[in-house]
């Protein structure tokens, strides 16, 4: 498996997204750039200038709308096409995370806790016809600390929260209201991941471990302990695996002995637990890792900037054969 290598940005990556058909990736990073990239070749298509940070992005359903959350306080919407901003909405403070409804009728906003401003997850309504696209609905109530992701639970009737408490905090969106807080996560977390059809959920947390949960009984099914940071997990929506990413700390790189198995992703059966293998290509911490909707590719984005792009082998989908337990035959 040679992986192809995206050399754009210049600053860490943040992340890292395939579109629905799998045919496009968006890469967002700190150095104000969101690019996009052709997934079979690597070509380079275009990029999109924000005036900050991009912490988030997300892409609507029929790929034609791009939004982006930045350090600027400001949330934006894209013409993918054309790289033509549509419209954008301030805030007090950092956007740090954004994604579409299922059904792109609605769109969340997280807001960062700092200047004595209260981390809130805003959801607009997402008009495509209009011109002004963004209308503000609601506020959610603020946990009372930092919220590192927000994403929509099924059908949109709940939405999950990661925050640096530790926590996962679930709220209703029809009462507007915190009805759930799973709390079993010593440090920050830093990101949930769905699988396939949002049956379970996996969290990820500077702790060292990853979870999965059933999404409906909210019951820890399996953790993953990989003994070091956790900040990006992919669900293969083909093969009952998970790839993890994440390493030290940039801060802490400098001060403590480190090598490059560190920063290595590393493959788990979800059903067994087991560890499969790792793949190196980073020098520097893993922040974000996504699959295409058919599995059979995923990228990786690192603190160097650059990002990864895997086409996996055809070896990779027959290796499964012997992690199935087969009963011995009667005789």
């Amino acid at each position: 498996m040679r992986p192809i290598s995206l050399r754009l940005h210049e600053r860490p990556i943040t992340q890292v997204l395939f579109n629905r058909e799998g045919d496009l990736l968006f890469v967002a990073a700190k150095d104000k750039l969101v690019s996009l990239w052709y997934t079979t070749n690597g070509e380079r298509i275009g990029s999109y200038q924000c005036g900050g940070v991009v912490y988030s992005i997300d892409v609507s359903q029929d790929s034609k709308y791009l939004i982006t959350a930045s350090a600027d306080a400001k949330a934006r919407v894209w013409d993918v096409s054309s790289g033509r901003q549509l419209d954008s909405t301030d805030f007090e403070v950092s956007a740090r995370s954004i994604e579409f409804s299922q059904g792109d009728k609605q769109i969340l906003v997280v807001t960062d806790q700092v200047m004595g401003c209260q981390a809130k997850i805003h959801v607009f309504d997402f008009d495509k016809d209009e011109v002004r696209k963004l209308n503000k609905s609601y506020t959610l109530p603020s946990p009372q600390c930092k919220i590192t992701q927000a994403t929509w639970g099924p059908l949109n009737k709940t939405i999950f929260a990661s925050c640096e408490d530790g926590a996962v905090r679930i709220y209703c969106t029809e009462k507007r209201e915190l009805i759930k807080t799973i709390l079993d996560h010593n440090k920050l977390v830093t990101r949930i991941e769905w699988t396939k059809h949002r049956i379970m959920f996996m969290t990820c947390s500077k702790d060292g471990t990853a979870k999965l949960y059933d999404t409906k009984t909210l019951k820890l099914l399996r953790t993953f302990d990989t003994g070091r940071p956790i900040n990006a997990a992919g669900i293969s929506p083909l093969k009952p695996h998970v790839i993890l990413g994440g390493g030290q700390s940039a801060e802490s790189v400098t001060t403590t002995k480190v090598d490059a198995s560190q920063f290595k992703v590393r493959f788990f059966h979800i059903v067994y637990g087991e560890e499969l293998g790792g793949l190196i290509g980073h020098i520097g911490p893993v922040h974000s890792i996504c699959f295409t909707p058919d599995g059979k590719t995923f990228a990786t984005g690192g603190e160097e900037g650059l990002v990864q792009v895997n086409h996996l082998d055809e070896s990779y989908f027959e290796f499964d054969d012997d992690l199935v337990y087969n009963p011995p035959v009667q005789h």
